[in-house]
């Protein structure tokens, strides 16, 4: 039934005295054609999404809890979160396809997908596709894009694949693109399903496909979080609670943290959360996991936040997985694992991966002629290395490494 429709059987389903103070109701007969550009389409759409990504950080909520700074407003909407990277191809021939290839056998990797079985691979229309061809043909591009699509309760959504395909597709309309190129898999190894896309970076004319930074930032999440709403519909309020409780423990960077260092004063100083309501017990919780973390110090009436929080907060998660990978090894056997400091280091390629499965986060270890293992992080877009490979590591101010081969000879014994 259309809306005129509807309307109409409304207004005749009431009193005549009703339906003469409602008056005449009618819909347009004609639309203002719209003129506006793709461009700035794009940006009104983004601007949607990102209110709608951001929640109560944005807008007139964000300006009176800012003032107020007690105020705390329960979100039961739907969260998802969208991790995106620019992968360029370098190098010539066959090489310029090579780390689109390794990242898809990866994905395609045996154990990810649905009890442990390998998962497949789909597009907007075809499901068990060779993904493989997509390296062929698209090794001539000068990049594509990674995505990974985690919906906070992916186990809930009936259809994994059918979700993201409903993602894409208004992804791909924004950007002006129906039919952009992209292939996908669903990995079901971890605690949450989620989704993993591959987006061709070449327009449908031949021209280099560019998304805006906000768009990568807010606009990708935001339509992925209306799927999800319109799918599952509101949190209850457990879970909505369970949700932003469990961010006073979390060893990483925070909405908490973000709203905290809002309230704080030029010098990072923040009260000490007294009260009953629900930001005092958050801010309370949140601000006591700080101080042992050594990134909150107690003051009279409150707390001083470090300067250092949120680049500490950030690179927390890396150092606790260059711990694991470091104590896998000496599980393995290894006696003496170091990361690498200031000094270039000459060897054998013994283990090498990635802390995150966009690829963005690479890491090696090698070994020198004296048996001692190195491990380093990588710039993620470097070439790949080999198991064996022999390389020279020089670490630089930024906290990657440059790999260089090694000079000729050097190491050959290893």
């Amino acid at each position: 039934m259309l809306v005129q429709d509807l309307l109409d059987d409304r207004l005749t389903s009431t009193s005549d005295g009703e339906a003469r103070e409602a008056g005449s109701i009618r819909l347009p007969q004609t639309l203002k054609r719209d003129s506006a550009s793709a461009r700035i389409g794009l940006l009104q759409r983004l601007a949607a999404s990102r209110l709608f990504a951001r929640g109560n950080r944005s807008g007139v909520l964000k300006s009176a809890q800012t003032r107020s700074g007690r105020s705390f407003r329960l979100d039961v909407r739907q969260s998802v979160i969208v991790k995106a990277m620019v992968s360029r191809h370098a190098g010539r021939g066959a090489e310029r396809a090579a780390g689109l290839t390794r990242h898809i056998s990866y994905l395609g990797r045996h154990g990810a997908g649905q009890e442990g079985a390998r998962p497949e691979f789909f597009d907007r229309d075809q499901d068990g596709l060779d993904p493989t061809a997509c390296a062929t043909d698209w090794a001539t591009d000068r990049h594509h894009f990674r995505l990974i699509i985690s919906p906070e309760h992916g186990d809930r959504i009936a259809d994994l694949r059918d979700y993201v395909r409903a993602v894409m597709a208004r992804v791909c309309e924004d950007l002006g693109q129906r039919s952009l190129a992209w292939v996908a898999t669903c990995h079901f190894d971890t605690e949450k399903p989620h989704a993993h896309v591959v987006v061709r970076g070449r327009k449908d004319n031949g021209k280099d496909l560019v998304i805006p930074r906000d768009y990568i930032a807010y606009g990708i999440r935001g339509r992925a979080q209306e799927v999800a709403q319109e799918r599952l519909g509101d949190l209850s309020r457990v879970d909505a609670e369970r949700r932003v409780w469990s961010q006073t423990a979390a060893d990483r960077f925070t909405g908490l943290d973000r709203r905290l260092l809002e309230a704080a004063d030029p010098d990072g100083r923040v009260t000490d959360g007294v009260g009953t309501g629900a930001w005092q017990a958050l801010s309370r919780g949140r601000l006591r996991h700080l101080e042992g973390l050594g990134l909150a110090a107690p003051i009279t009436g409150g707390y001083r936040l470090s300067r250092e929080l949120e680049p500490r907060l950030r690179r927390l998660q890396f150092d606790k997985d260059m711990i694991r990978t470091m104590h896998a090894r000496r599980l393995s056997g290894v006696r003496d694992i170091r990361s690498l400091t200031a000094q270039p280091v000459n060897g054998r390629v013994v283990s090498s991966g990635h802390h995150d499965e966009l690829g963005a986060a690479p890491f090696v270890v090698v070994r020198d002629e004296a048996g001692t293992e190195f491990y380093a992080r990588l710039n993620a877009r470097g070439p790949g290395l080999q198991i064996g490979e022999q390389v020279r590591l020089n670490p630089t101010p930024a906290g990657t490494v440059l790999v260089r081969p090694s000079p000729r000879g050097l190491g050959s014994e290893l």
